[in-house]
């Protein structure tokens, strides 16, 4: 694209659909769900988790494949793990704490740690450079392997805290909802292209890293079908498909690695990583760690006052991004 405003008013088009069909993947997941009889459960942390992650899925094949820029794929995955749990502590604060974090069990610690351990293995993959193997990469494969084996954890644990005779039950044709889940894929698929390659132009063009723009521009973008998930959850008071919403894209999040090294011949895609892309890294896990904290603390009296992290949350979130902006400059 030969000028700014070109770039911008294209990653502006494909921004807005980008959104609109990621709020159409929420609620044909949603939609779907019910009517096959899937839990909340599996709603919340495998269907529309990954439903709302596809546009970061599309972005970030579209920014290695065919734009050539790791940076931006990098930083999109770790600035949308950020901006979901920024997102989670801002409901958490208008809708109340303990209603969120609240009566949540076992496959929600589970859920917070997989995302947690698997930012954690993909920022010690990228620290040692990772190692290419055929077509994908070591790191590749263990956050693939992880990713799995903790979902199956996830899965298990909430089979487990179902009482009997609480299972949900079909409640008709899914025909409708298939068809509107297609349509939604492919316009991401599509938008997610332009995107990608407008914000490489505006990276290019502007002078701003492309690592900084995937962080924070992009990531703000491509998750935001996940925060209207999450409020529309919350009014609902279905506070265990917000949870599983949040957490479950940012394991997901971190798993597009795999398919995205695919799609990047040469050197590890982790193997790109930067000091701007380790600086994201630790804001995520940091604030997923402090997430996890307030978990604990609306289940354990003892470690009541931990819930006074649900406000500094946002105040870690921007001082992360600064971090960040500061190390793309360098």
């Amino acid at each position: 694209m030969e000028s700014l405003g070109a770039a911008i008013a294209v990653f502006l088009a494909s921004a807005v659909f980008v959104v609109l069909a990621g709020i159409g993947l929420a609620k044909y997941g949603d939609e779907l769900a019910e009517k096959s009889g899937w839990g909340k459960l599996w709603v919340g942390t495998l269907l529309v988790a990954t439903a709302t992650s596809l546009p970061e899925v599309s972005v970030n094949v579209s920014a290695v494949w065919l734009e050539d820029s790791p940076g931006l794929a990098l930083g999109n995955v770790f600035g949308a793990d950020m901006i979901n749990v920024f997102v989670l502590s801002v409901v958490a604060l208008i809708f109340g704490v303990t209603n969120l974090f609240g009566n949540q069990g076992r496959d929600t610690q589970i859920l917070i740690l997989l995302g947690l351990a698997l930012v954690a293995l993909a920022a010690i993959m990228g620290f040692s450079g990772d190692l290419k193997l055929g077509p994908t990469s070591l790191g590749g494969l263990l956050i693939l392997a992880l990713y799995i084996i903790g979902m199956r954890a996830v899965y298990r644990a909430g089979r487990a805290g179902i009482n009997p005779g609480e299972e949900a039950m079909p409640t008709g044709s899914a025909r409708g909802a298939w068809i509107g889940f297609g349509v939604s894929v492919a316009v991401v698929i599509v938008a997610g292209r332009f995107l990608a390659a407008s914000a490489d132009s505006i990276a290019e063009i502007s002078g701003i890293s492309a690592s900084f723009i995937g962080v924070l521009l992009v990531s703000i973008v491509t998750t935001l079908p996940e925060a209207s998930v999450t409020v529309t959850a919350a009014l609902r008071k279905s506070y265990g498909i917000a949870m599983g919403n949040v957490y479950g894209s940012n394991a997901f999040n971190v798993a597009i690695f795999s398919l995205s090294d695919l799609f990047y011949p040469g050197r590890p895609l982790l193997g790109e990583m930067q000091g701007a892309h380790f600086a994201a890294a630790a804001g995520a896990m940091l604030l997923m760690i402090m997430g996890y904290l307030v978990w604990r603390a609306c289940q354990s009296t003892a470690l009541r006052s931990a819930r006074l992290l649900t406000p500094a949350i946002p105040v870690v979130w921007v001082a992360a991004l600064y971090i960040v902006f500061r190390l793309a400059q360098t």
